[in-house]
């Protein structure tokens, strides 16, 4: 690829990214590799902060041929620490009568790109505006607060979407704060790797 943009919430998860690809700030919260091939962006946190963001980034920008979101999500089951892609992901406050909960058909619940990589567990994302302690959603899924908005807008100007989260906690908003100084848990730079069969990365 030979424009990539990485799409992340917040500035804890960015840093780790920013420093492993030794990307230069452009401008407040905007940096860029040194070969220009890649960019990142922090939107922050939420869904209508990162639509608004990303939106104004690719007014004034020129598109991307793939948008990366890299970040952290909880889960119902999934073990804390592991690396999931997610495969298709879904608005979880969209609940009309008539319509099919959860899905939005005019957008934003397109399959996701995945990895060529047995080793990596795909599963689907449910974007909450708010920390998800408890669901009635039975199935071995992820929550996060952005990634709907982010596929919303890569469906209305098609461009692909990839997305890795690491899994913080499981459901419990006491256990992700308990783990915030486990590195394991925390640590995002492993998701370089992961990506080296995607993006061309030079260290």
């Amino acid at each position: 690829m030979e424009k990539v943009l990485f799409v992340i919430a917040m500035e804890k998860e960015a840093k780790q990214i920013v420093k492993e690809l030794e990307m230069k700030e452009l401008s407040e919260n905007l940096y860029e590799s040194e070969d220009k091939k890649k960019r990142l962006l922090i939107t922050g946190v939420g869904k209508q902060v990162t639509a608004i963001n990303l939106s104004r980034y690719l007014e004034n920008n020129p598109k991307p041929e793939l948008i990366i979101n890299v970040g952290y999500a909880g889960s119902t089951d999934i073990e804390i620490g592991k690396w999931v892609n997610i495969s298709r992901v879904y608005n979880y406050e969209w609940e009309i009568p008539g319509e099919e909960k959860y899905v939005m058909y005019a957008g934003g619940s397109q399959k996701l790109e995945l990895l060529e990589n047995p080793d990596i567990e795909k599963v689907e994302c449910y974007s909450s505006e708010s920390f998800v302690t408890d669901t009635d959603i039975e199935e071995h899924i992820a929550f996060d607060m952005e990634l709907h908005s982010i596929a919303l807008i890569c469906d209305l100007n098609e461009i692909p979407l990839l997305s890795l989260k690491k899994i913080s906690d499981n459901l419990s908003i006491e256990k992700y704060y308990n783990n915030l100084n486990n590195y394991e848990v925390f640590e995002l730079v492993s998701c370089i790797n992961l990506l080296k069969k995607v993006i061309y990365i030079e260290k």
